[in-house]
C-alpha cells in the first residue's frame, strides 16, 4: 500500500507528540495501512497506520489512526499530519483521535460487530453505546490516547505497539468480575493481526468513572492546605489525607491478592534474589553514566542492594501492576480504584509481566507522596527549612497510613526489600528529571539521601 504520508513529515508529527517515547535521533522507516473502516470514495475516510520506527535503542512499532480529507479542515488543524496520495485522489491526513468524525466511525465497530480481515473488535452484550454515540478527546495524554464517550466509557487508544496481549486488557478481562471497587470493569477491545502473524491489541474500552478525583490531585490538594496552615500538623490540616492513603493501602492489597489468585506466582529464592540484586545494580551504574550527581551516593545505594542478596525470609513472586503511583489511582464514592495495568510501555511484554514482588509497587506509591508533597513546593517556588519539615511529616503521616492499610509490617526483610526497590524507584526518577525535568531533580536526590542515609 502507498504510504499514507511522506516519510520525514510523519516523523515531525510523531516528535511533537507527548505518547512517542522515542528522542529526536528516531526517523519513520515505513508505514503499513489496515483495511479502510470508511473508504474515501466521498472525500472523507478514516483507517489504523502502523508506524515503523527506527531509534537508536532499535525498532518501534506506533499506532496513528488517521482521516482523509480532499479539504483541508481547520476545525482539526492541530491534528494535521500531511498529505497523501491514494487511489481515491490527494487528501489531508489528521490524526482521527482529533477528528469527531474520524472518532465515530473507530467507535462504530463496538456497535454490532466490526470484524474485518485487519481488525477485530469485541464488546461485551451490556455495552452502553449506540451508533450515535458521542466522544471527546481527553486533553491529559501521556502514553496513551483516551476518549471519553456519553460520559459512560472510555477507550484507551493504545500509542506504543508490542506483539501479543496487552497486559492493561489482561489484567482487567480477569479481575472485571469480581474487581468490584478495585478495578473498572472492561467493556471491549480492538486487536489486529497482521499478515495472519503476531497479535497487536489497539485499544480497549472501559467504564468510564465521572465522578472520580485523580490520586496525585488529591494528595497534592491535601499538601497545599497543610502549606496554607503551616502551625498544623498533617493530621490537623482541612485536607489531611491520612484516611484516603489508608483505604488507599487497603485496595492496593485487595488488588495484589486478586492477581495472585489469577496469574501465577512463584517462591523467590537466593538465586532470584541475586538476579534482582543484580538488575538493581546494572541500573544504577547505567542511571549514574547518564546523572552524576548519584555518584556520590552509589556506594551507599550499594549497600541496600547487598542487602537483597543476604535475605534469609520467604519472598514471594507475582503478576504485578509494574507501573504503580497516585497517578494510577482514582478515589470515588464506592472507593479506590487501581487503574492503568499496561506497564512501562517502553519495554517488551515479556518484561512488563514478568513475576516481582509485590513490594515494587508498594514502593512505586511511597515514591509518589513523597514526590506529591515535594512538586508542590517545587512549584511554588519554595524552600523554606520549615514547610519542608511540614512536607517530611505529611510523607511520614501518609507513608504510614499506606503501609498500615496494605498490612505491611515491620519485619526486618520485608523492610530491606522494600527499602532496595524504593531505592531504585529513586534513582530511575533522578535519571528521568535530568533529562526532562532538571528543576525537579531535588526532589528525587533528597530521597535518595534519605534512603541512604
Amino acid at each position: 500500500m502507498s504510504a499514507p504520508a511522506d516519510l520525514a513529515l510523519l516523523t515531525d508529527y510523531l516528535q511533537h507528540q507527548r505518547w512517542f517515547g522515542a528522542d529526536a535521533a528516531a526517523t519513520v522507516s515505513g508505514v503499513r495501512t489496515l483495511e479502510w473502516l470508511r473508504e474515501p470514495t466521498d472525500g472523507f475516510g478514516v483507517r489504523i497506520a502502523l508506524v515503523d520506527v527506527d531509534t537508536p535503542d532499535g525498532p518501534q512499532l506506533y499506532q496513528l489512526p488517521l482521516s482523509y480529507r480532499a479539504e483541508r479542515s481547520e476545525s482539526v488543524a492541530h491534528g494535521f499530519v500531511g498529505v497523501a496520495t491514494v487511489d481515491a485522489g490527494t487528501f489531508h491526513l489528521y490524526d482521527a483521535v482529533h477528528d469527531a468524525d474520524a472518532r465515530a466511525v473507530l467507535l462504530a465497530g463496538f456497535v454490532g460487530g466490526g470484524t474485518t480481515s485487519d481488525l477485530v473488535y469485541t464488546a461485551g452484550d451490556d455495552l452502553e453505546m449506540t451508533a450515535e454515540s458521542r466522544s471527546v478527546l481527553l486533553s491529559v495524554e501521556q502514553s496513551n490516547t483516551s476518549l471519553v464517550v456519553d460520559e459512560s466509557l472510555v477507550l484507551k487508544l493504545f500509542r506504543r505497539l508490542n506483539p501479543g496481549r496487552n497486559p492493561d486488557i489482561e489484567v482487567h478481562e480477569a479481575l472485571s468480575p469480581e474487581g468490584g471497587d478495585s478495578v473498572a470493569a472492561i467493556r471491549g477491545s480492538l486487536s489486529t493481526r497482521l499478515g495472519g502473524g503476531e497479535e497487536y491489541d489497539l485499544a480497549m474500552l472501559q467504564r468510564f468513572l465521572r465522578t472520580a478525583t485523580g490520586g496525585w490531585d488529591s494528595a497534592r490538594a491535601s499538601l497545599r492546605d497543610l502549606v496554607a496552615e503551616p502551625d498544623l500538623e498533617p493530621e490537623e490540616a482541612g485536607g489531611d489525607f491520612g484516611a484516603d492513603a489508608e483505604r488507599l493501602g487497603l485496595t492496593t492489597r485487595h488488588v495484589h491478592e486478586m492477581l495472585a489468585e489469577h496469574f501465577e506466582t512463584r517462591p523467590w529464592g537466593a538465586a532470584e534474589l541475586g538476579a534482582l540484586a543484580d538488575r538493581f545494580e546494572t541500573r544504577l551504574d547505567e542511571a549514574v553514566a547518564a546523572a552524576p550527581q548519584l555518584a556520590p551516593f552509589a556506594e551507599a545505594v550499594r549497600t541496600r542492594y547487598a542487602d537483597v542478596r543476604d535475605l534469609d525470609a520467604a519472598v514471594q513472586a507475582q503478576r504485578v501492576h509494574g507501573d504503580l503511583h497516585l497517578g494510577q489511582s482514582l478515589r470515588t464514592t464506592a472507593g479506590w480504584k487501581i487503574i492503568d495495568f499496561e506497564g512501562e510501555p517502553s519495554q517488551p511484554i515479556p518484561d512488563r509481566v514478568r513475576l516481582d514482588s509485590p513490594a515494587r509497587d508498594v514502593a512505586g506509591m511511597l515514591r509518589s507522596l513523597d514526590y506529591a508533597a515535594r512538586s508542590v513546593l517545587v512549584q511554588a517556588g519554595i524552600d523554606a527549612e520549615k514547610l519542608q519539615e511540614r512536607a517530611s511529616a505529611w510523607v511520614a503521616r501518609n507513608r504510614a497510613a499506606f503501609l498500615h492499610g496494605y498490612g505491611f509490617g515491620d519485619d526486618e526483610a520485608p523492610r530491606r526489600l522494600l527499602a532496595a526497590y524504593e531505592l531504585d524507584k529513586a534513582v530511575y526518577e533522578v535519571v528521568y528529571e535530568v533529562r526532562y525535568r532538571p528543576s525537579w531533580v531535588e526532589i528525587p536526590l533528597r530521597a535518595v539521601a534519605a534512603l541512604t542515609a
